[in-house]
């Protein structure tokens, strides 16, 4: 826990400025307030510079770039070119070994001394609040960086200073795989190991034998070709950011324009020849079905307005068909009865019986009585229409077709009329086209955008393809150090040690692998609680999954359905970078304090209080905000109260040339405004 800072003619501090931070567990909030210039942000960002010095700045800033920012910061008295013999920043924290608290007190001051910047580092501790601070003299001077580091890493403590703009850029630039994954190092520890590969490294090639200078170096050659390969592979990766960024920008273009294009008619103009081909097709297939409508009507249409008639029709023709075949069969047995007769009544037929005269006669006359009076039967029906068998047939095929040519008709009507209702659509629409010199230069402007783009994303495939290059460039150079250190020593103790060290070496990369899987697991576990938090949607996201490698995060819905974050409204994409930060500081596991400048200056209402509300009073023991009248107002001033130790208010006095310290906020109890605001 930060229980104080002081500032002493440190920007726009003049003289000791102190900060009382310590505060209540059940309060865990400190508000500081002040409008942009007033040293709000100073004095966030002096607490960073108190620790770490140099290295706060950045990875690459020389020492004449450090002591120039220091130069600037060394408090200048208004009206005058004087500046004030020395500035000095001293925060205070407590910190618990082994269940002691210890309370430290780290003091950074600078003097000017001719032109050149003079830094001196002290590290003092006491174990009770009574006493006095005491050097830290069981530690070397010169390692007292080091143990402020060890104590509280730097890339650890980043994760607990939120900076507004931060969370915007990287809301607005969606890299927060990269934001994970630079971090990621410090929640593993993985820069503690790294130094400790190294130290084996160096440890194994002392014992190198004078014959091995080559082998030496060879080292020092891949050492260093390791170390440019690793910043060549973050100078791709920052610039396939900016590249991405320019992408979305350009990508954003093209959808306005595309909008506009679309709203006056430009997706149809540019279609404008498919429509008319359309348009002829509908117009044949209008003609074609026309015909056939035509061909019905001047067909059997009419005989369907008469079913019972037809139904009649057919059954007389089945009658008369029935007379027909009747008359045909007493036709064809006349015709075989005078064949019998005949052959009767000839000689040759009895010539086989030897009967008399007088029996033939009774047997011929008693036969052709009997076949007589079958074969003379006549129907006293006549026939209607006399038809032949063809014309019937053909009728009845028109009294079938009749049946069915209403329902084909039917159909007919009803395609011919949603096809002229096309063709109407299609005509209006090309009559109502707007002219190409309306839509000419818009669509010019967006083949170009286009163009940009695809060149654009073209590049971001080529940095890709380099830094997936200088990777596996990179796993090589690891490779041939660890065959240096590996291959030859003066006596058989060294190899031993080799042999130990490279199965350290294994040790270690199994447990990076091992610790990584937990943490990301944790990682997600914690991210998904702060989404839940933080985004005000009931059941919005269900499940996080970060990638194990590039560590992008996909977010899911119910039923595993994946949620592009693309989707996400500007506010929601600043909630999901702001629950990222809180994540990662959570699976730290380091009970640090919160402090966060500026956390919501671009964010809609419904949000802020969201933050107000959810996010302050849990973020952690202590929670220090640097905000300024517009962004925690009245109304979000009030709902932070209960969860609040004090407030700071920070006003610049333009006449003096300096910040004026105001214990309480911008209002009283009663609402009213009691600082005055420049």
């Amino acid at each position: 826990m930060l229980t104080k800072v002081i500032l002493k003619d440190y920007g726009v501090y003049q003289g000791k400025n102190e900060f009382d931070f310590t505060c209540d567990c059940d309060k865990p909030i400190i508000l500081v307030g002040g409008t942009n210039g007033a040293g709000k942000t100073t004095l966030f960002e002096s607490i960073m510079l108190c620790f770490y010095g140099i290295t706060a700045l950045g990875k690459r800033i020389t020492n004449k770039t450090y002591e120039s920012f220091l130069a600037k910061k060394i408090h200048r008295y208004l009206g005058s070119s004087i500046s004030a013999d020395s500035a000095s920043i001293i925060v205070e924290f407590k910190f618990y070994h082994d269940g002691k608290e210890i309370e430290y007190q780290v003091d950074r001051t600078w003097r000017n001394e001719d032109g050149k910047i003079i830094e001196n580092l002290s590290v003092k501790k006491r174990q009770n609040v009574n006493d006095d601070f005491k050097s830290l003299d069981t530690i070397e001077d010169s390692h007292w960086q080091s143990f402020i580091e060890e104590l509280i890493p730097k890339g650890i403590a980043r994760l607990f200073f939120f900076d507004g703009e931060k969370i915007v850029q990287i809301a607005a630039e969606g890299n927060e795989d990269m934001a994970i994954k630079s971090s990621f190092s410090s929640l593993l520890g993985l820069d503690l190991i790294e130094q400790l590969r190294s130290d084996l490294q160096v440890n194994l090639m002392r014992n190198l034998t004078n014959n091995d200078k080559a082998l030496q170096e060879s080292y020092d050659k891949y050492s260093k070709e390791k170390e440019e390969n690793s910043e060549l592979i973050a100078h791709l990766r920052e610039k396939k950011v900016r590249k991405q960024s320019e992408l979305d920008d350009i990508r954003t273009e093209i959808e306005s324009l595309e909008a506009k294009v679309t709203k006056i008619g430009g997706q149809f103009a540019t279609k404008r020849e498919e429509a008319k081909s359309r348009l002829a097709v509908k117009r044949l297939t209008l003609d074609n079905i026309g015909a056939r409508i035509q061909e019905l009507c001047a067909g059997v249409l009419p005989l369907s307005l008469i079913p019972k008639e037809l139904e009649q029709l057919e059954d007389l023709i089945k009658k008369d068909e029935k007379i027909q075949q009747s008359r045909l069969e007493k036709e064809i047995l006349d015709l075989k009865f005078k064949e019998i007769q005949a052959y009767l009544k000839d000689d040759t037929f009895w010539n086989e019986f030897s009967l008399p005269q007088e029996e033939k006669e009774k047997i011929l006359t008693k036969v052709l009585s009997s076949i007589s009076g079958k074969s003379t039967s006549d129907s006293k029906e006549k026939e209607l229409f006399n038809l032949s068998f063809l014309q019937s047939t053909r009728i009845r095929d028109w009294i079938r077709e009749s049946n069915s040519v209403v329902e084909i008709l039917e159909k007919d009507t009803t395609k011919y009329l949603e096809v002229a209702e096309d063709v109407v659509k299609i005509e209006t629409s090309i009559a109502n086209a707007p002219n190409d010199d309306e839509l000419g230069p818009l669509i010019s402007k967006l083949n170009e955008l286009h163009a940009i783009a695809g060149g654009i994303q073209t590049e971001i495939d080529h940095i890709e393809t380099e830094i997936s290059s200088n990777l596996a460039l990179q796993k090589h150079i690891t490779v041939k150090l660890r065959d240096i250190v590996s291959q030859r020593y003066k006596n058989k103790k060294s190899q031993v040690k080799a042999e130990l060290t490279e199965k350290v070496q294994v040790v270690l990369d199994e447990y990076v692998e091992k610790l990584k899987i937990k943490k990301l697991l944790l990682l997600e576990k914690y991210l998904l609680d702060a989404i839940k938090i933080l985004m005000h949607k009931k059941d919005f996201i269900e499940r996080v999954s970060i990638d194990r490698d590039s560590f992008e995060v996909t977010l899911f819905r119910k039923n595993n359905d994946p949620f592009p974050k693309d989707l996400l409204s500007s506010g929601e994409k600043q909630m999901f970078a702001t629950a990222i930060l809180w994540a990662l500081a959570k699976t730290s596991g380091r009970p640090l304090p919160f402090m966060i400048d500026t956390p919501l200056a671009r964010l809609d209402e419904e949000h802020r209080i969201n933050l107000v509300e959810k996010f302050f009073p849990l973020a952690s023991h202590q929670v220090l905000i640097f905000s300024t009248d517009k962004e925690i107002e009245l109304e979000h001033y009030t709902k932070l109260q209960p969860y609040m130790t004090r407030a700071f208010a920070m006003e610049y006095l333009p006449d003096n040339g300096l910040t004026k310290q105001h214990l309480g906020y911008f209002w009283n109890d009663k609402g009213e405004k009691i600082i005055a605001i420049h």
